[in-house]
């Protein structure tokens, strides 16, 4: 994060204080928050910090609390599997494109799509045992 906020103000300066504006700025800022978003999922989903609303789960019997559980995580994990396998394609078309300004192998960019999406899925596996599995 602060390196994007580094490269976005120093992009701020060169254009309002020098009249001369750095063209590989926006797109790197750009891409390192693409970047940050796909890795701080992974991390809420591992520290089980993502919103929910659970106040009528929460009012159900505890035998349908765990079957909506069940159904959440196996949901999750799904539209999780249907990321990683799109992001493997969207990686297999971006060998072949480059960036505009900084002329860097769009790969490198989508790669996070199959990175995040396995850690997202692994903490999800992770979390899934310990709530329906490992809770007694």
């Amino acid at each position: 994060m602060l390196a994007m906020v580094t490269i976005i103000f120093s992009q701020v300066v060169a254009r309002y204080l020098f009249s001369n504006s750095l063209s590989w700025s926006e797109e790197l800022g750009r891409y390192i928050f693409v970047w940050m978003t796909f890795i701080g999922s992974a991390i809420a989903v591992r520290n089980k910090l993502h919103v929910t609303l659970d106040m009528f789960v929460m009012k159900l019997p505890l035998a349908l609390q765990k079957f909506c559980l069940v159904i959440s995580y196996l949901s999750m994990m799904v539209f999780t599997s249907v990321l990683i396998y799109g992001g493997f394609k969207f990686v297999a078309k971006g060998s072949s494109q480059m960036s505009a300004a900084m002329q860097l192998p769009m790969h490198y960019v989508y790669i996070v799509l199959p990175i995040g999406g396995g850690l997202i899925f692994f903490y999800l596996m992770k979390n899934f045992y310990e709530d329906v599995f490992a809770r007694r």
